[in-house]
């Protein structure tokens, strides 16, 4: 999983389960990722060899106690490839619809106070800023590009950018 969505995922488990940034992810029931990763968990079949933690930029591991009646210990559970990719496209999917959120709210904001046209480089700024993105991982124009893209689809399929949507709805809305 990219840096970025990594990044993301510890920022979502912050807000809901009071994790500390920079200690070891768990997956719980009640936790951000252990709402993602649950509905991906499998025993591990008898032809495959698990993987064990890397230590790779693009390695992301996590704790996995007990979890709704599926025994966890001695590498018993894995996610598939598969789940594996459907698992990101799911984060980056939470992170384009935050993004974009954050930033129709900032862009009309600073439209009322008259800030010149341009503003969506500051805006991309200051959502990494809050979300503890590192910036050199994000480039300015894939997120400025999408969310033009995204605002253009929207405005053409007849959605306000203004319609509050909950954080916490995100996982009705894939």
């Amino acid at each position: 999983m990219r840096k970025p969505l990594q990044d993301y995922i510890r920022f979502s488990m912050s807000l809901d389960s009071g994790y500390l940034m920079d200690s070891d992810l768990i997956a719980t029931k009640n936790s951000y990722l252990g709402r993602l990763v649950q509905p991906f968990l499998e025993y591990c079949p008898g032809n495959e060899v698990p993987l064990l933690p890397g230590k790779g930029p693009d390695h992301f591991t996590f704790g996995l106690p007990q979890f709704r009646g599926i025994e966890t210990r001695c590498n018993t559970v894995w996610i598939s490839q598969k789940n594996q990719l459907n698992i990101q496209n799911i984060v980056y999917h939470h992170f384009r619809l935050h993004f974009q959120m954050y930033a129709d709210d900032k862009i009309r904001y600073r439209r009322e106070i008259h800030t010149a046209k341009g503003a969506i480089k500051d805006t991309i700024l200051d959502f990494c800023a809050s979300v503890n993105i590192k910036f050199d991982a994000i480039t300015l124009e894939m997120l400025s590009k999408a969310y033009y893209r995204s605002r253009i689809k929207r405005e053409k399929n007849g959605f306000s950018p203004c319609k509050p949507v909950m954080i916490g709805r995100l996982f009705y809305l894939v």
